[in-house]
């Protein structure tokens, strides 16, 4: 890991500053509420805790839940990005899903056409968890509005403001204290596919692909970068170990010259770069309403979903773990000193297909998988061998 001095100019990420006009749109759509109150008896699904003998082998193995049937097993949509916060003294993961559409129309991204969701999960004790999907959306004028259409490939949160990475266009924001009830109505408020949703008002009803709940943007920082190698923003996390806090955001690099402006003659695949940005409150700091990264590093790894900083006693300075497909599936430490160490599930010391991570002050590094396919090419929902999982481990034992 090391630092990239050229890329702390280039790299800019400008406010759209739809802070009051995105709300004001919304107000009269649906039934409006916070993050507590729909915490309190809003959550409609139940994710399983891991019993031992269902456990993934991975190294520090602590605790985690599986999904409800229905989660676990779709294959339109895929878990990503991962983050956790306190609301009322309660423990909540939130993950984000993208939708996976394998023929979307000439131009359109996988995404397309119902964007991404959250779940939004009470993880206070694990023991058949509750949680809830929400249809994230997109403001698009005084009461009209369409889904968001990214990867929703990293998840951060400041405050009640959720952050999302949008892999070419850098972040939608999103105001958790503003989750608007709207009519879960699969037969209205799908098409007759039952697949492509239907966003907006039906017959005086409000729509949101029929999900009971959706959570509107407030804002965006769009990328307004002059890097001669364009930035991705495919994962992200928090990093609250610095007097200001920091989010941070990073590039997923592969050998088939994915991103980072690989090509057949240019193999960047370990160019990967972390871009660490520094907030005022919670929202970025900007001068003129655009942000610039403090600091930006070459994590020298590939193939990378996720990252997370080292909380854990005598931690060093910019010291991350990693959450990589390199090496089948991985779990990376990477510092500015030393060599870069490495967990893999070949190894059964790393989870299958790991994405978001969130480390805590406790030792727990908590990471989001993926989910792996089986021989025959179908989903695994087997959490001991590569379905999908939300677990934490003990990161002390990967130091």
């Amino acid at each position: 890991m090391v630092e990239d001095t050229s890329d702390k100019s280039c790299a800019k990420l400008t406010d759209a500053n739809t802070w009051t006009t995105f709300p004001n749109d919304m107000a009269g759509v649906g039934t409006h509420t916070t993050l507590a109150n729909f915490l309190a008896g809003n959550l409609d699904e139940t994710a399983p805790e891991i019993s031992s003998d269902q456990a993934p082998s991975v190294i520090g193995y602590g605790n985690g839940v599986t999904w409800a049937s229905g989660d676990e097993s779709t294959s339109a949509w895929s878990p990503q990005g991962m983050t956790e916060l306190t609301v009322n003294s309660t423990n909540v993961h939130i993950v984000g899903w993208s939708y996976i559409n394998a023929n979307p129309p000439s131009g359109e991204p996988q995404e397309y056409p119902n964007g991404s969701r959250i779940s939004i999960m009470n993880t206070q004790a694990l023991s058949n968890a509750p949680y809830r999907d929400v249809i994230l959306v997109v403001p698009t004028g005084s009461g009209t509005y369409k889904p968001a259409i990214q990867h929703a490939g990293g998840l951060a949160v400041f405050g009640h403001y959720l952050y999302t990475t949008n892999t070419s266009n850098g972040f939608h924001v999103f105001d958790l204290d503003n989750l608007i009830a709207v009519d879960g109505d699969s037969t209205l408020c799908k098409k007759s596919d039952g697949v492509t949703g239907i966003f907006g008002e039906v017959e005086g009803k409000w729509c949101a692909d029929g999900y009971g709940y959706m959570l509107p943007e407030i804002s965006e920082y769009q990328a307004s970068d002059s890097c001669s190698t364009p930035v991705a923003y495919d994962w992200a996390a928090q990093d609250p170990r610095p007097s200001t806090p920091l989010l941070l955001s990073g590039e997923y690099c592969n050998l088939a010259g994915y991103g980072c402006g690989s090509t057949s003659s240019n193999n960047r695949a370990l160019y990967t770069r972390l871009f660490q940005w520094k907030m005022d409150g919670n929202k970025l700091l900007t001068t003129n309403g655009i942000a610039t990264p403090s600091e930006v590093f070459y994590v020298n790894q590939r193939n990378v979903q996720g990252a997370a900083p080292d909380q854990n006693s005598g931690y060093e300075t910019n010291s991350y773990w990693l959450s990589s497909l390199r090496h089948d599936s991985s779990i990376i430490k990477v510092t500015p000193s030393d060599t870069a160490k490495y967990w893999s599930v070949d190894d059964g010391q790393a989870p299958w297909e790991p994405e978001g991570m969130f480390s805590t002050t406790a030792g727990h590094l908590w990471i989001s998988t993926e989910g792996n396919d089986t021989s025959s090419g179908s989903l695994n929902t087997d959490p001991a061998t590569g379905g999908r999982v939300l677990i934490y481990i003990d990161s002390t034992q990967i130091e």
